[in-house]
């Protein structure tokens, strides 16, 4: 595929699976769909039918446009045993995984249309996909060449695992390890190591907020584990390269690759060792909120690279363009990226920056750290291409601000010694955006100053616009650390402090000491349960199809759910997991 795509980086706003999943699927940010949490009663499935998100979303856009649509994989958390039947709509076939097994790699459940759940036994999840995938594929070629159609493939890997060993009996019993590949993979890459870059573990957390500036180095024991998850997370991402060469191949074979688009991304990024933090996601930093954007098709240059500052909000009007589709009644936040060459920019001012915004705990994978609640913020990035920004106002009171241009790895925050010019115009750019909607969202200067003289953070350092700010000195505060967002929490104050370099003062908010409060990470206590998980599920399931062996109908695998299977995915709390 290198010969044929189009290679870039994608920021997404809200770095966890399903709320970056909903921005993806409305072309919102996540504070205007409120959907940001994986689970109720701020996410999960049952919400985003209660709040109505599915009235309006893209594949009700595209069916509009005259598309068949298809969904299989992972939707969302809390697609389950009590509610599969109640199926969102918008697509021709909805072919998703079932909690609480959505992110079990060799006992994957699918509900067809609402249709009886079914698991394949010895089927890696990813297979089962990649065989699904082509089932649909091939029967609407046949039936239709000419019929446009939108595929939306959704594998969990390289995921961590959350399963049922084979004789569990109740929710309690469930495992999170690593990634599990198919047998076939497991040998791969038997040296890797988690890229030690120069925030790998390291000594320098000065700055971070409180749940990263407390954190002890992470012990070789931990390392070696981190090591482990990294070789796994590369390995079970083999098949997810299968699964995209067979859909090549199958749209090749077929006479349709020259007239589709095919778009690789993911729901967000992941940390792996680096800033002392173990493995997960939800932090702003870069390694959990840029990911891998790929694009094939036509009119796409091989190997072209685009350098513009896109993010999740933008793939939805990006696709309605590309299918000349209607926009929705809703208000999109974001803008059509710029795939071909051809395709005109008319400012470049509105790709220069970007929300990031979260407001539940961070999520250590490998172990718990203290102050992990301390995790709702709200920040900018700016992207240009002779300066670059992280600013971020935590609800701790605590702030940071990272030059990108000079350190790219988020080490240093020159909050309290930056130019106060600079400051005051992030403020404004953060306050203007922390609500922002539809126009605000991509034009967030114009808003600010009323008019088109000030278009990027270049044009807002004028000295002519010093009084100005001076004069609106105003910024944002989060009056406290919420799971959930509220608009009420996010508070604009007026600041009279002198603004001017390392004077500027940082809010400390409520028990957000800078010193060192005892406390013991307890690195190595699940050693021992996560080896055990891996003993006990590693070839638990031999039996794995080669791939582009004579296909059979995938459906013939398909067994139902046993009764005790049944009754335990049925219990609460099995599981809430993200």
């Amino acid at each position: 595929m290198s010969s044929f795509i189009a290679d870039s980086h994608l920021s997404m706003p809200t770095a966890i699976c399903c709320p970056s999943r909903v921005s993806i699927l409305r072309g919102q940010l996540a504070h205007n769909h409120n959907f940001t949490d994986v689970f109720a009663p701020h996410g999960g499935y049952e919400r985003f039918l209660e709040k109505g998100l599915n009235e309006e979303y893209l594949p009700k856009w595209l069916q509009g446009a005259g598309y068949d649509t298809y969904y299989i994989g992972k939707f969302l958390n809390g697609y389950g045993l009590d509610n599969y039947q109640q199926t969102p709509g918008g697509w021709n076939v909805f072919d998703a995984l079932v909690n609480p097994w959505i992110y079990d790699y060799f006992h994957s459940v699918f509900s067809r249309n609402g249709a009886e759940p079914r698991h394949y036994p010895g089927w890696h999840q990813v297979d089962v996909i990649t065989e699904k995938a082509l089932d649909v594929l091939e029967s609407h070629l046949k039936a239709s060449k000419e019929k446009p159609f939108f595929l939306y493939l959704a594998p969990t890997a390289p995921h961590t695992t959350v399963a049922f060993p084979p004789d569990a009996t109740d929710e309690s019993d469930i495992i999170i390890t690593e990634a599990l590949p198919a047998v076939r993979h497991q040998h791969l890459f038997p040296n890797v190591k988690a890229p030690r870059v120069p925030n790998f573990n390291t000594a320098n957390v000065e700055g971070k907020p409180r749940y990263i500036n407390q954190l002890p180095l992470l012990n070789d024991s931990t390392i070696e584990t981190l090591d482990r998850w990294y070789r796994q997370r590369l390995r079970t991402l083999q098949s997810v390269d299968e699964l995209l060469d067979s859909v090549v191949k199958t749209l090749e074979e077929n006479g349709a690759l020259d007239n589709t688009y095919i778009f690789l991304t993911a729901d967000n990024g992941y940390h792996i060792g680096t800033h002392r933090l173990n493995a997960g996601k939800t932090t702003p930093y870069e390694e959990d909120v840029n990911v891998p954007f790929i694009v094939r098709g036509p009119g796409v240059r091989k190997g072209a690279v685009n350098d513009k500052v896109n993010t999740h909000t933008d793939i939805a009007t990006t696709l309605l363009q590309l299918a000349s589709a209607s926009l929705p009644p809703i208000e999109l936040d974001g803008i059509p990226i710029p795939i071909h060459e051809s395709d005109s920019i008319d400012d470049e001012a509105v790709y220069e920056s970007f929300n990031v915004e979260f407001w539940r705990p961070v999520v250590p994978e490998l172990y718990n750290i203290p102050y992990a609640l301390e995790n709702n913020y709200r920040s900018v990035r700016i992207v240009a291409p002779d300066y670059s920004f992280l600013y971020t106002v935590w609800c701790t009171g605590h702030r940071e601000l990272y030059n990108h241009t000079a350190d790219p790895y988020q080490l240093h925050n020159i909050y309290e010694t930056v130019d106060g010019r600079v400051l005051q115009r992030l403020d404004a750019l953060l306050l203007a955006l922390h609500e922002c909607k539809g126009k605000t969202c991509i034009q967030p200067w114009e808003y600010i100053h009323k008019a088109k003289h000030a278009r990027t953070l270049r044009d807002a350092l004028s000295p002519s616009l010093d009084p100005f700010y001076e004069k609106h000195q105003r910024r944002l505060r989060i009056n406290a650390c919420l799971d959930h967002y509220e608009r009420e929490n996010e508070i604009v104050e007026s600041t009279t402090s002198e603004v001017h370099g390392s004077s500027r003062l940082v809010l400390q908010g409520p028990g957000h000491s800078q010193g060192q409060d005892d406390f013991v990470v307890a690195q190595n206590n699940l050693n021992a349960r996560w080896g055990r998980a891996i003993k006990g599920r590693r070839y638990t399931h031999p039996r794995v199809r080669k791939l582009f062996e004579p296909r059979t109908d995938i459906e013939e695998y398909g067994v139902p759910l046993t009764v005790e299977e049944v009754k335990l995915g049925l219990k609460p709390n099995a599981y809430d997991y993200d």
